[in-house]
């Protein structure tokens, strides 16, 4: 594995940046890469290890939605029902209409991984219905170790590079506003001593691939390694967020943390009917009738937050996993600030308020994919257009990114958020103004203060949508 050598580490320069090594990520540098074989591209991550809900989830297999290329009617049912979803948040009809047509590309990628698909016994692959969706349309891959080592090999036969250890605190721009690259932050000591640096990367083109909101709720089911800052990074680059407000939380049990359908709860005669409909989907809805459950049941919390349902049944909590919006994005992963990609999880528009079972996995590839392959088309127009100017290096920054400070004000905006930013739920005006002051904190400021103003704006994004 090629990565960046100590002398490098005040600057970088590159075609293209990718933040984040999750599943869209590594789409996007794979694509970025194999668009421009002979272009620099560095993929930054937090983490060496598999992190993220898509390599460090503790089901430990993923599902993917994948609409058959022998059956039509597959990829049109496929986008009905992605779109009848979304409601109250919005789904651009042409992004739908992408990851349908891309699918089986995709998926086929996967099978040529080697991915351990789970397969019926006579060898062909097994279908699955989703959430939300009873189509029997989805694939699903065991062992998440493994597939990330496989996407990690084929990285590295690229030739792309990567750079661990480090987050993104800002997205440098130009005067005319593009995206040039990104002020990256060490999360561990340099070597030889306690210095904590900041390293500074000159990118043709920048892919942010940072996952989603889950990490500000101290409730969570996210896969480790998220940082949550990924809607404050792209809202202060200008970029226009999308269903922002519309999570993905589900129900597990206290302090057993099992998966709890409230479908399979007792109900008094005034709610049973809806119990059959709330079965179909383990996450929480947005603006379908069976919502009602999941709101008597967050109208039973105690201050614990925790809820004993009316007729019995184990004590629970509402945990966030996901997003289901974040950066508006074209057919191409272009957000609306120039220079500036969007995949996975921080990306938003192709699902609504509800995402059917599946649904994200295929958009971290096919976003993932497109949005590599454009950024390093339009990193090599900007070298061939106007050879970059030198990058001035960097000072060190002065603190650690997560020093006591930092971690006090994360544990108060995550109790917050528990309380605050529920479905359903208004928050209350002295959260917002406490979160409002935090996110009017200047740029540039030691890290820890910068970061407590990135995680402000994407809690703000999340409460105010």
């Amino acid at each position: 594995m090629s990565s960046a050598s100590d002398s490098d580490i005040a600057r970088l320069n590159c075609g293209v940046l990718v933040l984040g090594a999750g599943l869209a990520g590594m789409r996007a540098a794979w694509a970025a890469k194999q668009a421009a074989p002979h272009l620099r591209v560095l993929l930054a991550s937090p983490r060496r290890a598999p992190s993220g809900s898509s390599f460090a989830n503790s089901n430990n297999a993923l599902g993917v939605q994948a609409p058959s290329p022998d059956a039509a009617s597959e990829a049109r049912d496929f986008a009905a029902e992605a779109l009848a979803l979304a409601p109250p948040g919005e789904a651009d009809p042409e992004l739908v209409r992408v990851l349908a047509e891309d699918a089986p590309a995709r998926v086929a990628e996967l099978l040529a991984l080697g991915l351990n698909f789970r397969r019926e016994a006579a060898g062909p692959l097994a279908r699955f219905s989703g959430c939300f969706s009873p189509s029997r349309r989805a694939l699903v891959f065991d062992g998440l170790r493994h597939a990330h080592a496989a996407f990690s090999s084929r990285l590295r036969t690229l030739g792309v590079e990567f750079l661990h250890g480090f987050e993104a605190l800002a997205l440098h721009k130009d005067d005319d506003g593009r995206v040039q690259g990104a002020r990256l932050c060490s999360l561990c000591s340099q070597r030889g001593g306690n210095a904590w640096r900041r390293l500074d990367v000159r990118a043709g083109a920048v892919v942010a691939a940072m996952g989603g909101p889950a990490p500000l709720f101290a409730r969570r089911m996210c896969g480790p390694g998220g940082s949550g800052l990924s809607y404050g990074l792209l809202a202060s680059a200008g970029a226009r967020l999308v269903n922002a407000r519309y999570l993905q939380f589900f129900w597990l049990s206290e302090p057993g943390r099992a998966f709890v359908n409230p479908g399979d709860l007792q109900w008094p005669a005034a709610l049973a009917e809806l119990a059959a409909a709330r079965r179909g989907h383990c996450p929480v809805a947005y603006g379908l009738p069976d919502s009602r459950l999941d709101q008597t049941l967050l109208d039973l919390r105690g201050p614990d937050g925790v809820a004993r349902p009316p007729a019995g049944g184990p004590p629970l909590a509402l945990h966030a996993h996901a997003g289901n919006g974040g950066a508006e994005i074209d057919a191409h992963g272009r957000t609306t600030t120039a220079g500036l990609y969007a995949c996975g999880e921080c990306a938003g528009g192709m699902h609504g308020a509800n995402r059917m079972g599946g649904a994200m996995v295929l958009a971290c590839l096919v976003f993932g994919a497109r949005a590599g392959a454009a950024a390093a088309r339009k990193a090599l127009g900007c070298a061939a257009a106007s050879p970059a100017k030198p990058f001035a290096a960097a000072p060190p920054l002065p603190g650690p990114p997560r020093d006591g400070a930092s971690a006090a004000f994360l544990r108060r905006l995550r109790q917050g958020m528990d309380k605050n930013a529920l479905p359903g739920q208004t928050a209350s005006p002295a959260f917002l103004t406490w979160l409002q002051s935090a996110a009017a904190q200047k740029p540039d400021v030691p890290a820890a203060r910068e970061r407590g103003r990135l995680l402000a704006l994407s809690a703000l994004a999340v409460v105010t949508g």
